[in-house]
């Protein structure tokens, strides 16, 4: 599995294919171009976890290349490397989302251990996004239902239907929780030390408010156990029930 995937622009083409080779033998996934036109389309059809750029190559003057990409690419981290650097473009980068500024010739084991960094807290940022996206999509669907008298009154069976689907759409949600947090631990493991599981963050601030939709859900599961005898809905609340109790 990718620790991540890279774009470097750079218009130097050995620097630019040993850099590429030496950071996919650490396990990165990479890709390459020379000059910044070509890094923008990159970007825009592709997911990136960081860009490394050279300075001075075509169409990068000042920084433009750097400050397009902070636009385009909501927050994606950026190392600057530089056979030329300057006061300028230094305090320049530092208004934008600059992981590290280097200067050429750098040390490989300098680079990765930046590289590495900024992949991990950027997945890591990713991750909690797409969980509190999918929280608040399940807050959506468990707020009350429309009062009595306000909709057209609905046959038992459309009134079934309709709460099946709701219950579905819910189960969902909350499965996608837990691999969203799942996906969090790995990227924050990047970052921290090896033996941390994921299941340890459901008891960090926000892993909090994913327990309580769990625990929610398993609420609601239990309340509505006699209108559906359904096993099905039974086994999975029974396997929710078990994740809180050993986490």
């Amino acid at each position: 599995m990718s620790r991540g995937r890279i774009l470097i622009a750079d218009d130097e083409p050995t620097y630019l294919t040993s850099t590429a080779e030496l950071l996919r033998h650490e396990g990165f996934t990479v890709d390459t171009v020379e000059e910044a036109e070509s890094a923008l389309e990159a970007i825009t059809a592709n997911s990136y976890d960081l860009l490394i750029t050279d300075l001075e190559m075509p169409g990068n003057a000042d920084l433009d290349l750097v400050q397009q990409v902070a636009h385009l690419s909501g927050g994606l981290p950026i190392i600057i490397i530089t056979g030329f650097p300057s006061v300028r473009s230094a305090v320049a980068s530092i208004e934008l989302p600059v992981a590290a500024y280097l200067v050429k010739p750098v040390h490989f084991p300098e680079l990765l251990k930046r590289v590495s960094s900024a992949v991990a807290r950027f997945r890591s940022y990713r991750a909690m996004q797409t969980a509190e996206t999918r929280l608040r999509e399940y807050r959506q669907q468990l707020e009350p239902p429309p009062a009595p008298g306000t909709l057209p009154l609905a046959s038992t069976g459309d009134a079934r239907n309709g709460v099946d689907s709701f219950l579905a759409l819910t189960l969902r949600n909350v499965m996608g929780s837990l691999t969203d947090l799942e996906q969090l631990g790995r990227a924050l493991a990047g970052q921290t030390t090896p033996d941390v599981h994921a299941c340890q963050l459901i008891n960090c601030p926000r892993g909090a408010q994913l327990r309580a939709a769990v625990e929610e859900t398993i609420s609601v599961l239990e309340e509505t156990k006699g209108a559906f005898k359904s096993k099905t809905l039974g086994d999975l609340r029974h396997k929710l029930e078990l994740l809180l109790k050993h986490v």
